[in-house]
C-alpha cells in the first residue's frame, strides 16, 4: 500500500481491514482485496483529505475526498463513536468514497466501544429483480453491531446471491 501512494497510517488501516476480513473467513474481502484497490478506476483520480461538510453535536457529514471507503469509513466510524459516547447517540454520513470493504468491520468497532451500530451502503442498480432481465436494484448491504459481554454480536447481511467482490476475486 505504501508503494502505491498511501501514507503509513493509511496503509496500516487498509491492511488491518483486509486481514480482519481474511481471519473472519471472507476470502474475497481479505488480502486479495488489496489488488482491487489499485485497479479500481477511481483510484487513479486525484485524492484529497476527508473534510467535514456539515456537523452538529450528534452528527457529521464527510466528503471522503475520493479516498478508499475503507479509510473514509474508518475515520467516520471513529467520529461517530466519539459523538455517541458524548451524547448517547449519533449519525455519520460519508460521500465521495469507493470500495468500503466489509460492513461488519465498522459496526464491530462501534459495538466494542459499548454502542449499537447500524451501517448501510448506497449502491447503483446491479441486480435484476425476480423475473427481470435488466439491473434495477442495488446490492445495498446492511450490518448491525451490538455490545455484549465478551465479543460483540455482529450481523452483516448482503442483499444479493453473490457479492461483486467475490466475482471479481474468482475472475482473477
Amino acid at each position: 500500500m505504501r508503494g502505491i501512494g498511501y501514507e503509513p497510517e493509511e496503509a496500516r488501516i487498509l491492511a488491518d481491514h483486509v486481514i480482519d476480513a481474511a481471519l473472519c473467513g471472507y476470502e474475497y474481502s481479505g488480502l486479495a482485496k488489496l489488488l482491487n484497490v489499485a485497479d479500481y478506476p477511481r483510484f487513479k483520480a486525484p485524492r484529497g483529505p476527508m473534510r467535514i461538510i456539515k456537523e452538529t453535536s450528534v452528527s457529521v457529514l464527510f466528503d471522503g475526498g475520493n479516498q478508499s471507503g475503507m479509510l473514509g469509513m474508518y475515520y467516520a466510524t471513529r467520529a461517530v463513536i466519539e459523538r455517541a459516547q458524548a451524547h448517547g447517540f449519533a449519525f455519520v454520513g460519508v460521500n465521495n468514497i469507493w470500495m468500503s470493504g466489509r460492513s461488519a468491520y465498522y459496526v464491530e468497532m462501534v459495538a466494542r466501544a459499548g454502542l449499537i451500530g447500524i451501517h448501510t451502503v448506497a449502491a447503483p442498480p446491479m441486480v435484476a429483480p425476480l423475473g427481470g432481465a435488466k439491473a434495477a436494484l442495488g446490492t445495498n448491504p446492511i450490518a448491525f453491531g451490538f455490545p455484549m459481554d465478551g465479543d460483540p454480536l455482529v450481523i452483516d447481511l448482503g442483499t444479493s446471491a453473490f457479492m461483486g467482490t467475490d466475482l471479481q476475486f474468482r475472475q482473477r
